[in-house]
C-alpha cells in the first residue's frame, strides 16, 4: 500500500466530509421543518454523503496504475481512512471537549450511526477496490478473444 498517498487522500476526504457536513448542517437548520419530524433522515443523508465521498476518494487512490486493486488493499485503504479521521478527531475534539464539555466527545462516539458510518467507509473502499479489479479482468479477457 502507498501509505503516503493513502493518508493524503484520507486528509482530503476528511476535509471534504467536514465542509460538505457544515454546508448540509446549515441547510438542515434553515429547513428545520424537513428534519424535525424525522431526525434519522438527517443521519441517513449525512452517512450517504460520507459513502459517496469515500467512493470518490477510493477511486482517486486506485487511479494510479502502480497500486494493486484488490480486497486486501481496499481494506487497508478503508482502515487508513478511519485511522486518519480518528486521529484528526482526537486532535480537534479533545481540546474542544476539555474546554467546553467532556460529554460532547462521549456523545459523538456513543452514537450507533457513528459506527454504522465507519463500517460503511470500509465497505465503500472494499467495493471500489474490488470493482476496479473485476473490470480489469473483464477487459483483459475480452481483448484476448479478439
Amino acid at each position: 500500500m502507498n501509505i503516503k498517498r493513502g493518508i493524503l487522500i484520507a486528509l482530503a476526504l476528511y476535509l471534504a466530509n467536514f465542509l460538505v457536513g457544515i454546508i448540509f448542517t446549515i441547510l438542515a437548520k434553515k429547513y428545520l421543518f424537513f428534519f424535525q419530524n424525522n431526525p434519522t433522515l438527517y443521519w441517513i443523508i449525512t452517512i450517504s454523503i460520507t459513502v459517496i465521498l469515500t467512493c470518490i476518494a477510493s477511486i482517486w487512490y486506485f487511479n494510479k496504475k502502480e497500486i494493486k486493486r484488490n480486497i486486501k488493499e481496499s481494506l487497508k485503504l478503508g482502515l487508513v481512512f478511519i485511522a486518519t479521521g480518528f486521529i484528526i478527531d482526537l486532535l480537534f475534539f479533545i481540546p474542544a471537549s476539555i474546554s467546553h464539555e467532556a460529554g460532547l466527545l462521549i456523545e459523538h462516539y456513543s452514537r450507533p450511526f457513528y459506527y454504522i458510518n465507519l463500517v460503511l467507509v470500509i465497505i465503500s473502499a472494499l467495493f471500489i477496490g474490488s470493482r476496479n479489479q473485476n473490470q480489469t479482468v473483464i477487459k483483459e479477457k475480452s481483448s484476448k478473444k479478439k
